[in-house]
């Protein structure tokens, strides 16, 4: 996470409010209140005014793919519920394995005739390692981190499958030469997660952020009972395709990629779109995001006080220190960081320091422990290695926990 310019927020003159607009407001709503701060992007459609960038929360990106040749093997691409059918004891006994991928968390199963194997079923967060400096395809794994005091904090990898490439309905699998198709079960909301998908989990004001060819998008959405706002920015300019407002239901319905997924739809009665409707493609609802499987972003939502103060980040350790490029040094376990304002002290960086906020962290990849998220700003000159200002807990020489590190403007 980078560190953010110091900015004052100056407000532009509110813009009239539309004519006829929605009053988003239920009962529960006013009994709960809200800050000042999130009325900017509550009233974001009355007002027609985006929040100043740097006030707006913080959305985790979407990782990359691995290089060529191997750059179809992506969190996109793999997003669904894939099938691998065979034999096994000279064909007595049938075996289905099953991988399903919802944004970045995924879940396997294995069952032999009509039976679960207990190898392979369990949930687990998506990791794709790039290995072609060793000339092989990526691995796709599903990983859980677990934090044990007497044994020390350790991953649990649930499965590991070598994918070479992913076509439309199939990936080919390099491990076991053969292709996984993707399939829909016959009840499709039984597919994985989408059961969080409710307009009671959607409830709230969501915000996120993307970029593409034709400029910078921003969304803020906002959920108050069957009532629905959208309001959209390109680049600084409004929208007038995703800025409107009316009542919202979840429906099932069929993706630009083929997939049935549950969808967000607000029948636009208000707006510079009133008479349509618009459609956002949820696949999962956690407590402080949602994943757009349409167009493979997260929604975050929108806390009741800024992450900022004045545009900087919020302290959350006991200790802060400043690493210059070269004071950092690999060692067999991990690293030592030598802080700037400490002459003489060592701090380690080892397997046991948990990050907290991995996803704000640049460098970092779903199922890197610390050490690895390290080794990733080093090799690619990350804000020169591991240099930067850093918010954790420490305890003795040793760092026990990182929630943030911030580069210098």
């Amino acid at each position: 996470m980078k560190r953010r310019n110091k900015r004052i927020l100056v407000l532009p003159a509110l813009a009239l409010l539309l004519a006829g607009a929605l009053t988003l407001e239920t009962p529960a709503a006013n009994e709960t209140g809200s800050s000042e701060y999130r009325d900017l992007f509550k009233n974001a459609f009355q007002t027609q005014t985006m929040p100043d960038r740097y006030l707006c929360p913080y959305v985790p990106e979407i990782p990359g793919a691995p290089r060529a040749p191997y750059d179809s093997v992506t969190q996109t691409n793999l997003q669904g519920r894939w099938v691998n059918r065979y034999k096994e004891n000279n064909g007595t006994v049938d075996v289905v394995d099953i991988l399903s991928v919802n944004g970045d968390t995924g879940r396997i199963e294995c069952y032999k005739n009509g039976e679960r194997y207990v190898v392979w079923n369990n949930d687990g967060g998506l990791y794709i390692e790039d290995r072609k400096d060793r000339g092989v395809c990526p691995e796709v794994s599903l990983m859980e981190y677990v934090e044990d005091p007497a044994e020390g904090n350790y991953w649990i990898q649930y499965c590991g499958i070598y994918i070479r490439r992913v076509e439309g309905s199939t990936f080919y699998d390099g491990g076991s030469l053969v292709n996984w198709n993707r399939e829909e079960p016959e009840d499709l909301w039984s597919q994985y997660l989408y059961n969080t998908v409710t307009l009671e989990n959607l409830q709230g004001v969501w915000y996120s952020e993307y970029e593409d060819s034709a400029g910078f998008y921003q969304d803020i959405l906002n959920v108050e009972g069957n009532l629905a706002s959208l309001f959209e920015t390109v680049s600084d300019r409004t929208s007038e395709t995703w800025n409107s407002a009316g009542h919202c239901m979840i429906a099932m319905a069929e993706s630009s990629a083929g997939r049935h997924i549950p969808e967000l739809v607000i029948r636009k009665e208000v707006g510079p779109a009133a008479g349509g409707t618009a459609g956002i493609y949820i696949s999962r609802v956690d407590a402080d995001r949602f994943y757009d499987a349409g167009l493979n972003r997260w929604f975050v939502r929108v806390p009741p006080e800024s992450e900022y103060n004045d545009g900087e980040s919020a302290w959350e350790g006991n200790y802060g220190f400043t690493i210059y490029g070269g004071n950092a040094e690999k060692t067999e376990k991990g690293y030592v960081l030598s802080p700037a304002e400490e002459e003489g002290r060592k701090l380690v960086l080892d397997a046991a320091t948990q990050l907290v906020h991995p996803e704000q962290l640049d460098g970092y990849k779903e199922g890197f422990n610390a050490v690895q998220w390290a080794d990733s700003m080093m090799s690619q000159g990350y804000g020169t290695g591991l240099a930067g200002v850093y918010d954790t807990d420490v305890t003795g020489d040793h760092i026990d926990r990182i929630y943030g590190l911030y580069w210098w403007d």
